[in-house]
């Protein structure tokens, strides 16, 4: 398992491609997990989704590099689950945001599963917080039971 932190990494957005790819081709499941920046992507993850998830690799005719690989997406909002309705300040549900994630996988032939979101997290205690990282870690051990790690 691998915790790769992008902005540790790559404070100033120069990517390494080949080795993103090389990281990707030896994991079986894929997590992203980030803030929700104006309901979408953190600037550096998706500079990185456009330069690593390149045609040949991740998709076109010889991209087949991610195929049957799980995708998982750990998210936090600031703001509370119900700013995620029709009623309110967002007015879709948090899952309507999530479609270009869930094209990606589809894109890479990657399997997508349901997000893991905690709401209001400027706001949330540890509690919230462990409960929100024991949902992940049940995730990843019932994957690394079921022999992929």
């Amino acid at each position: 398992m691998t915790f790769h932190d992008l902005y540790e990494t790559y404070p100033y957005f120069s990517i390494d491609v080949k080795k993103e790819q090389e990281v990707l081709r030896n994991h079986d499941l894929i997590v992203f997990q980030h803030p929700f920046y104006w309901n979408n992507m953190p600037p550096l993850l998706k500079l990185w989704q456009d330069e690593v998830l390149e045609n040949g690799f991740a998709y076109g005719e010889n991209g087949k590099e991610l195929v049957g690989k799980e995708f998982l997406l750990s998210i936090t909002t600031g703001g509370s689950a119900d700013t995620y309705t029709a009623e309110g300040q967002n007015k879709f549900p948090v899952t309507d945001f999530m479609r270009a994630y869930e094209q990606m996988c589809s894109l890479c032939g990657m399997k997508w599963n349901p997000p893991h979101v905690l709401h209001s997290s400027r706001q949330n205690g540890h509690e919230e917080i462990y409960v929100h990282a024991n949902k992940l870690k049940d995730f990843m051990s019932t994957f690394i039971e079921r022999g992929h790690l």
